[in-house]
């Protein structure tokens, strides 16, 4: 049977209509493939990429030796809310390095513990979880915004509620080098040893332990005090190659202390890291 023109027409577009539709799975199937190819999947525990491991390392060392101030722990609150969620704002512009907290770092909270120094084992975090994915930046059909939601929102909680907890106490001892020395040499913070490594220090800075004090007459401050009394040992030449460390300092109320914490201390642990090999930041005063 001779078919009309329009039967015709309307059979080649029927023919176009399939051709087309098997192009674009085609199309879609090797796009979702090439994605999954050459994407990332992440660790459901740690938030961490599965190959190749997080990007860097950014060990938060936290010193709770003192009672901080009202607020200070507002700012201190406040301010981990944010930076953990990538930004800083406008109206502090303060000089922190927000890319101590940027997606697929490995984020480890350390604190400075005189009972937990003293234990032969090794330093541990008491949280550690990598960067995940902002859900605000989920592509539709191959995230799930909700569950990216979900992690960022376990993310940050995780952190902010141990800095929380941490902020309600105060031990009295201020082991601050030994703190370093020993996060240098654990496993936690020497597991992906060929990635970048950060240091995040909350502190008032004034070291004041058995090994050495910024409060003892013949110690204090002063750099060749400490190069004298330390000669020889792992405080005066910690490993801390290329790791970039920046300091929150809290000034202390206390007038004794606030005398302490001047161009002498920062000149201190300047000297500290820089024997350590480690690489400086600006230094951020917590307000309050």
């Amino acid at each position: 049977m001779i078919q009309s023109v329009k039967q015709q027409k309307k059979k080649q577009q029927d023919r176009n209509g399939i051709l087309g539709f098997f192009a674009f799975l085609v199309i879609a199937g090797a796009g979702t493939f090439t994605y999954f190819q050459f994407s990332n999947p992440i660790d459901e525990e740690s938030f961490c990429p599965i190959k190749g491991g997080p990007k860097e390392v950014t060990a938060i060392v936290f010193d709770k030796s003192e009672q901080y101030s009202k607020e200070q722990v507002i700012d201190i609150k406040t301010s981990f809310e944010s930076w953990l969620s990538g930004v800083e704002p406008n109206s502090k512009n303060r000089p922190i390095d927000l890319s101590f907290f940027e997606e697929g770092n490995l984020i480890q909270l350390f604190v400075t513990d005189q009972r937990a120094l003293e234990k032969s084992e090794g330093l541990e975090p008491i949280a550690q979880l990598c960067v995940p994915k902002d859900f605000k930046e989920a592509k539709g059909w191959i995230d799930n915004p909700d569950l990216l939601e979900a992690d960022y929102q376990k993310f940050v909680k995780t952190f902010t509620g141990e800095i929380e907890n941490l902020l309600k106490k105060a031990e009295g001892t201020s082991p601050i080098m030994e703190t370093f020395v020993r996060i240098s040499n654990s496993k936690s913070f020497q597991t992906h040893p060929s990635k970048p490594h950060n240091m995040f220090i909350v502190s008032d800075m004034l070291q004041n332990s058995d090994t050495y004090s910024h409060y003892r007459r013949g110690e204090g401050q002063v750099w060749k005090n400490f190069e004298r009394k330390m000669d020889g040992s792992v405080f005066l030449n910690a490993r801390l190659n290329d790791v970039n460390w920046q300091v929150f300092l809290a000034l202390r109320k206390n007038v004794s202390d606030r005398n302490l914490q001047t161009t002498s201390l920062t000149s201190f642990w300047s000297n500290f890291f820089a024997n350590a090999g480690a690489i400086p930041n600006s230094w951020i005063i917590i307000d309050g």
